[in-house]
Formats: structure tokens, C-alpha cells, sequence
């Protein structure tokens, strides 16, 4: 195959595989505590910085932007008051701990709520960990910045203590995957998390998505942009074969 229409071909899946990374970020960029997602691609860097000097091999198949990598951004999102009782951001670095189906998973996501046996829950219904129970004759909820969940009872003159937030945080830089739901779990089974003190909790607002609307939306028409003149590479260099052969056979 011909290199240029090669590289034109393959930069034509690399825009179709940027294309769904950003609509996905701009699909979540009212979810709380996601985090957007880019792709970047090592190859075309490492050419760029490293071998330029050095052509590659006659026949070499290797496409110049192959190397991509997907990687998240886990910059802080902007911080929402809401008022809800329920609702808690974590202002620094660290994450939730809650327990899912296939185990524990972490998140930034903090729009919790109530079961129906008083437990506080993700909007999926994925508890705390450990379980916070809520008495169900508490007349008032407070979070202290610690993490410290405490409840007023009738007939009680201080608050009563019923659990603590477990707040954890993993080395830098992080190696998460996403597994839905604004969940992460590393990447390696082996890595735990470890408690952090330094993250403090407000009560009564969430985390939003570290999502620019606009931002993503210039990247998408500068993505289609690039992927169209990928296509025009491409039937350039097929309207420059079929016109070779036919001439070739006219000889």
C-alpha cells in the first residue's frame, strides 16, 4: 500500500477513535466526579523526538500515529453547592470507598443518598466503605470535615456518631480504570489504596465533571476538520492509482 494513503488511513481511525472519547466526555459533562479522557499518540512523538534523523526501513508497516494511548485526566472538577445533606465533595486529592457487585471500587462521585434500611448509598446503590447506617428516627445529619458522620436523635442534646467516610488515595502518578458509574479501580489488583488525611469534606455540594463543554466542542470540530482532509489524502491518492493503471494499460 501506498505510505501517504497508509498514513492518511490510519490517521482517519485515529480521528474516529478521538470522536467517541469526546462525545463521551461531553455525554458526562453533567455527571458528577467524572473525569474527561484523552488520547495522545507516543509513536508519532517518538518519531518526532527521537528517530527523525532516521528514515524507516523499506516496507516498515508500522502507522505513523499507531502508538495511541488512552490516559484520564484527574484534574479537580469544579465544586457545586447543592444544599443536600447527602450530597459531599472532597476538596484535595483522594477518593471514595464503596463496595459493588465485583468488589470494592473508588470514586469521586459524592450525590449518596439513603437506602431503605438507612444506609448511605451511590445513586446505583452501591454503599459506603465500611457501612454508614443512619438511624431512622434521626431528625438531622451533619458531616464534619473529617469525614466524621454524626446524627441527631430525639431526646439527645449532642449528636450521636454513626460512622466515619473512608477517604483513600493512591500513588502518582494514578493507574485507575474506569469500570462505570464514575468508578475506578487500579489497574493492578496489587496496588492498595492508602488512607489519606490531607482531603477535607463539604458537606451539601458535589464535585462536578473537569469537563469544558466549549473545549471539547472546539476538539470535535477541529477532529472533523482533520478527519476530512484525511478522506480527501485518501481519495487523492486512489483517484492517482486508478489513473496510473488506466494510463498504464493504454501504453
Amino acid at each position: 500500500m501506498n505510505s501517504g494513503m497508509y498514513a492518511a488511513l490510519t490517521g482517519n481511525i485515529n480521528a474516529m477513535k478521538r470522536m467517541d472519547i469526546i462525545s463521551n466526555n461531553l455525554a458526562n459533562a453533567n455527571t458528577s466526579g467524572f473525569k474527561r479522557d484523552r488520547l495522545s499518540f507516543e509513536t508519532q512523538l517518538s518519531q518526532a523526538t527521537g528517530n527523525a534523523a532516521t528514515p524507516p526501513a523499506l516496507g516498515d508497516t508500522v502507522p505513523i500515529f499507531s502508538g495511541d494511548r488512552y490516559f484520564t485526566d484527574y484534574s479537580p472538577g469544579p465544586m457545586q453547592q447543592t444544599g443536600n445533606t447527602l450530597d459531599l465533595a472532597i476538596e484535595g486529592d483522594g477518593f471514595f470507598t464503596v463496595t459493588t457487585p465485583n468488589g470494592v471500587a473508588y470514586t469521586r462521585q459524592g450525590n449518596f443518598q439513603m437506602d431503605m434500611t438507612g444506609r448511605i448509598v451511590t445513586s446505583d446503590g452501591n454503599p459506603l466503605s465500611p457501612e454508614i447506617t443512619i438511624p431512622n428516627n434521626a431528625t438531622q445529619i451533619t458531616v464534619g470535615n473529617d469525614g466524621t458522620v454524626s446524627a441527631y436523635l430525639p431526646g439527645e442534646t449532642s449528636p450521636v456518631t454513626v460512622g466515619t467516610l473512608q477517604i483513600v488515595d493512591f500513588p502518582k502518578p494514578y493507574a485507575l480504570q474506569k469500570v462505570g458509574s464514575a468508578l475506578f479501580v487500579p489497574a493492578d489488583p496489587q496496588v492498595l489504596p492508602e488512607p489519606t488525611t490531607s482531603a477535607a469534606i463539604s458537606q451539601g455540594a458535589i464535585e462536578g465533571a473537569n469537563v469544558s463543554t466549549i473545549s471539547e466542542m472546539v476538539m470535535l470540530i477541529e477532529n472533523t476538520r482533520y478527519f476530512e482532509a484525511c478522506t480527501k489524502v485518501v481519495k487523492s491518492f486512489d483517484d492517482m492509482a486508478a489513473k496510473a493503471a488506466n494510463d498504464l494499460g493504454k501504453v
